[in-house]
């Protein structure tokens, strides 16, 4: 039987047990805590695809589309580190299963758009029952204003890590 973990602030989080702890010792936390969130992404990011029914890449792929719209193969190469090839192969698999298609470029006709189509979210086996009501209970704990630094952080994460995988010239 599946057990929900619990959602309350872990004594450790609050600084209780060994007293407060150092901003460095916070920050070695944040790190550690940080490569452990990253290695349990990337797991659910594979069983998500295997109960979607796609490989890792493609749901990748479908995920990128889902959450910044449409791209061009350019576009979701650089985003998900792949050669243009790769993302022709993967592309045309999500085109087969009826969840992209490819149309013109709206600005520039030399190009592609790969873009999802209406309906796509629901043509797929869901990726994993029950995620969403996991997530609004383990964010059940938190005040709005705590929900709203959570936000912050998560968005300068975002900026910060984006900058970070920039092409360097």
């Amino acid at each position: 039987m599946d057990t929900v973990p619990n959602t309350e602030p872990s004594q450790k989080a609050l600084g209780h047990g060994h007293g407060p702890r150092t901003r460095e010792e916070l920050y070695e936390a944040l790190q550690g805590d940080g490569q452990q969130l990253a290695v349990r992404l990337v797991r659910l990011l594979h069983r998500m695809a295997d109960r979607s029914g796609m490989n890792p890449t493609d749901f990748q792929c479908f995920t990128l589309l889902r959450v910044t719209g449409t791209m061009t193969p350019g576009e979701i190469a650089d985003s998900l580190c792949l050669s243009t090839g790769s993302v022709t192969g993967v592309v045309d698999r999500l085109e087969a299963h009826g969840l992209v298609e490819r149309a013109p470029h709206p600005l520039d006709r030399r190009k592609i758009a790969v873009r999802l189509l209406d309906g796509a979210e629901g043509a797929l086996r869901s990726p994993l029952p029950g995620i969403r009501q996991a997530m609004t209970d383990l964010h059940s704990v938190y005040s709005e204003r705590e929900l709203e630094v959570i936000a912050d952080w998560l968005d300068r994460t975002g900026a910060v890590l984006d900058h970070l995988v920039e092409p360097r010239d």
